[in-house]
């Protein structure tokens, strides 16, 4: 995220919803959730799960450097339309490139990498040529330009040296975020909070509808009595989920990002959109893959990478939304009322389930936990009260 601002921007930015040009941006994750996802199926390894990790945190950086882009602009104007259009093909050939994207297709991950940025730091280098604003010229040259070139150089750079400017790359854009030398002291307070957690909720949709396609694909491959069990299941897990988010956490993420704009606490807007959310997605995503899983092999044992999948996932998604919650000024008790409890309905009955159990019945285990968190979170997740630091 490019932390600078528009003030002709700004000044609207507070009444906008997401517009169909987003909508048509985000199918391009559709096709990337599917193929990382792809490659957790079956027994994946520490090494499968680092891959994801490693391939799928710079396309959703990419996609949260362009979300907020357009809460600056507003997606009717003309820019950020064509930006967004333009930064299309860029995902497309990460996504393609995952299969494969630490082998012999690095180079093309890593060139459409250098392509997303060098589009949106197009839009910003335009803004900060303006008179009339105060955002200096090196923040989107550092934020932006040099990234995408470290991106671009490392297509041709062979061995670990790819890889080494890849984690530079990230690692300059993170630590810019936590400077604010060349902001104006507002920027934070002029984000659409509305727009922020609709996109996040949408973004969100797409990791969900790949877990319901994942399950209903994999039904249709292995059309039994045993298979449909486990697909009702697993339905039941990402329902679940879904109300969680939708009904509890987006709500409290709504209220959270405007007591933080309050209390100028942007540290805590910052993570909520630009970090924590990662967590919650993988988390839904690798749930998926175990779901597809027990739905392709319903009488046999879970393989061990399958059932750390599914027990990894169900804590990440909670562990997201706990430290979500603690970024927000909810106490440490409120957030440990329900917490714990999925810490220990994970570990104490899920993981004992999914590697004693037949699979079908490890996901329907899954489902009766979930079910019980959701609960859980209900009616002992307490509300924010107090503002979360700066």
């Amino acid at each position: 995220m490019s932390e600078t601002t528009a003030p002709e921007a700004a000044g609207t930015a507070a009444d906008h919803r997401a517009g169909w040009f987003e909508l048509f941006f985000d199918l391009v994750f559709v096709v990337t959730v599917s193929v990382l996802a792809r490659a957790l199926h079956g027994d994946p390894d520490a090494g499968d799960f680092g891959t994801f990790v490693v391939l799928f945190f710079p396309a959703w950086w990419a996609w949260a450097n362009l979300m907020v882009t357009v809460n600056v602009f507003g997606s009717a104007r003309p820019g950020a339309q064509a930006m967004l259009l333009c930064a299309m093909p860029g995902l497309g050939l990460m996504a393609a490139a995952a299969p494969d994207g630490l082998g012999t297709r690095a180079w093309a991950y890593a060139l459409g990498a250098a392509w997303v940025r060098l589009v949106f730091f197009l839009i910003w280098f335009g803004q900060a040529r303006r008179r009339d604003n105060a955002l200096p010229l090196w923040r989107p040259v550092s934020y932006c330009l040099v990234p995408a070139a470290l991106w671009a150089v490392s297509a041709a750079v062979p061995g670990p040296g790819r890889f080494v400017l890849w984690g530079a790359a990230i690692a300059l854009e993170v630590v810019l975020l936590a400077v604010r030398t060349g902001l104006t002291e507002d920027f934070y307070g002029r984000l659409s909070t509305e727009h922020l957690v609709e996109r996040i909720g949408l973004f969100v949709v797409i990791v969900l509808g790949e877990s319901v396609f994942t399950v209903v694909a994999t039904l249709a491959d292995h059309f039994t009595a045993a298979s449909a069990l486990a697909a009702l299941a697993g339905f039941v897990v990402v329902a679940e989920l879904a109300l969680i988010f939708f009904y509890w956490g987006t709500a409290n993420a709504a209220r959270g990002l405007d007591r933080a704009q309050a209390g100028g606490a942007t540290r805590a807007v910052r993570d909520t959109v630009m970090y924590l959310p990662f967590l919650l997605v993988s988390g839904i995503t690798v749930i998926a893959a175990a779901l597809g899983t027990a739905v392709a092999e319903p009488d046999h044992h879970l393989p061990t990478g399958a059932c750390w999948a599914l027990c990894g996932g169900v804590l990440a998604f909670y562990t997201a939304n706990a430290a979500i919650a603690l970024r927000y000024g909810d106490t440490a008790r409120t957030v440990l009322g329900w917490y714990l409890p999925c810490v220990l309905l994970t570990l104490g009955a899920l993981l004992p389930a999914a590697l004693l159990l037949p699979a079908w019945a490890a996901v329907a285990c899954a489902a009766a936990v979930v079910f019980a968190l959701a609960k859980i979170s209900r009616y002992l997740g307490g509300r924010s009260r107090t503002l979360p630091t700066a």
